[in-house]
């Protein structure tokens, strides 16, 4: 059996997965990964807090001792923005952002679209800028064109850098024209989102710039061996290394700054 790819996967939920799941996608291949914060019910913002610290101090140390260099990205997902306390979890957000394991603010962005999501969005994009940071954008499964399109037009009222922006869970009708604004694009290997043979053709006519692959496995029924099943069909499509370690690796170390 070939030595797998050293894999990045750019958009994890470790919480959700068993030992022997992350031992799978170790063996073939995955190295590093970025926890993301999560949705869950009945968010309060004393849940948030809770929910960060456990992705902080159990699942970054869970995932090493797995054999998976880990970092994460914390922020308040859509579907969990809490009926009081949002300004108290933002406030708390910037002590975790010291020591260099937690190197981006998300997933934030919007699910089901409406004020108080876009108000929730606004005021991480600005706590993002503030902070310099960079920021993972979740954009839903439903109606995605069009809630992607508000995305871009929030993005750019906020004054967030384009290149600190990762919108994720990207999709044919979608890709181009986040890139072309500027920003990061993300396509989620899932069963619901994007299909291995779809983003083989979706590389092959994109090319890598600015494109980064990730499983977002442990969200639903997820596929743990998505990104090395699509690396596998790159290499196999004739693509050159380059371009297959670019966005499989490469990529989403340069986006997140991981440099050792």
């Amino acid at each position: 059996m070939p030595e797998p790819l050293p894999l990045f996967d750019a958009h994890l939920h470790p919480e959700a997965l068993t030992d022997q799941d992350l031992e799978s996608m170790r063996f073939f291949g995955v190295e590093r990964a970025l926890v993301v914060a999560h949705h869950f019910p009945e968010a309060t913002a004393k849940g948030l807090r809770q929910h960060f610290d456990h992705l902080v101090e159990r699942q970054l140390p869970r995932l090493e001792r797995l054999g998976i260099r880990a970092w994460a990205a914390l922020g308040v997902h859509p579907r969990c923005i809490p009926r009081r306390g949002l300004s108290e979890v933002l406030g708390h957000l910037p002590e975790y952002f010291e020591g260099g394991r937690v190197v981006a603010l998300g997933e934030t962005g919007l699910h089901a679209g409406g004020e108080e999501e876009e108000e929730a969005f606004l005021e991480q994009l600005a706590l993002a800028r503030q902070l310099k940071l960079r920021v993972v954008v979740h954009t839903p499964l439903r109606d995605k064109e069009r809630h992607t399109r508000r995305i871009l037009t929030l993005l750019r009222q906020s004054g967030l850098a384009p290149s600190r922006a990762l919108v994720d869970h990207a999709n044919a009708r979608t890709v181009r024209t986040i890139l072309e604004v500027g920003h990061w694009a993300g396509l989620t290997l899932h069963p619901e989102a994007l299909q291995a043979d779809r983003a083989v053709a979706l590389v092959r006519r994109l090319g890598s710039e600015r494109l980064v692959l990730d499983s977002d496995a442990g969200d639903g029924a997820g596929d743990i061996l998505g990104l090395a099943r699509t690396a596998n069909l790159l290499g196999k499509a004739k693509l050159s290394a380059r371009l297959v370690r670019r966005v499989t690796r490469d990529n989403a170390a340069h986006f997140f700054q991981i440099h050792d």
